[in-house]
């Protein structure tokens, strides 16, 4: 890893930030504010943006994307000279000539799209897990991820009575995919913004995460605990969201 750029920023109370461009061999940039890795805020052809705020002012980094041309710090849409800085007071219609700048607004919006997909991803892990569950139990494997869901393994298990065979019936395997394969859309859509698909998995997954219960799975329940809190802190900024790029009321004269 090649390191390319650093800066420190100082708050006014004296509180100090340090921000690190590197730029790993086989990967792109990777840029951290005090240790805490960045996601991407944005790309251009000319460069990408990296997006954080620290004691209310916004914090760019622009690297360009020619390898040595050098990645630049701006606050407030104001470029840093040097690698040090004070956060000064926010100045009010501020101008930017570098293109640089990023609002507030357009930064809640990225962090609340970030937390809506971290969200939404829980969904991609409970289809995910629940056929590789399917898949394992099929070919007699006692084994599973706790994040998979429950009643697959109640579908498998009534199967086998019915069949009177140890080994998963072929369709109860079917079944058990297309259910995992249900969480999956819903994955798609709760990432899309669909705040109806997004409660409606949830509340599936609550109820699923009930059979942890009855079955005394302290696991299960510990998992599916942690994903349910995930889903509703996604479910909670994609609302959010809805509400921030609502467009403003006309004014009536």
């Amino acid at each position: 890893m090649g390191h390319v750029a650093d800066w420190t920023v100082t708050e006014a109370s004296g509180r100090q930030h340090r921000v690190f461009v590197d730029r790993p061999m086989l990967l792109g940039a990777r840029v951290t504010v005090d240790r805490r890795k960045l996601d991407r805020f944005d790309q251009t052809p000319e460069s990408d943006r990296y997006v954080t705020s620290i004691a209310g002012h916004v914090l760019t980094v622009v690297i360009p994307r020619v390898s040595n041309d050098q990645p630049t710090l701006h606050v407030d849409g104001q470029p840093v000279l040097g690698t040090e800085t004070t956060l000064p007071a926010p100045a009010a219609g501020a101008t930017d000539t570098t293109g640089a700048a990023v609002s507030g607004r357009d930064l809640i919006r990225f962090q609340l799209l970030q937390r809506r997909g971290s969200g939404g991803a829980w969904f991609y892990w409970v289809g995910g897990a629940s056929i590789l569950n399917t898949i394992l139990g099929a070919a007699g494997i006692q084994w599973g991820l706790a994040v998979g869901l429950g009643v697959t393994y109640l579908i498998d298990a009534v199967a086998e009575l019915v069949s009177n065979t140890v080994r998963t019936p072929i369709y109860a395997v079917i079944i058990d995919v297309a259910v995992a394969g249900v969480f999956l859309l819903i994955g798609r859509a709760a990432r899309g913004g669909r705040l109806g698909w997004y409660a409606v998995g949830t509340l599936l997954y609550v109820l699923d995460g009930l059979l942890f219960v009855f079955a005394a799975d302290i696991l299960g329940i510990a998992v599916h605990a942690v994903a349910v809190y995930g889903l509703i802190s996604g479910w909670r900024a994609a609302r959010s969201l809805k509400k921030v790029e609502a467009p403003a009321p006309a004014l009536v004269a």
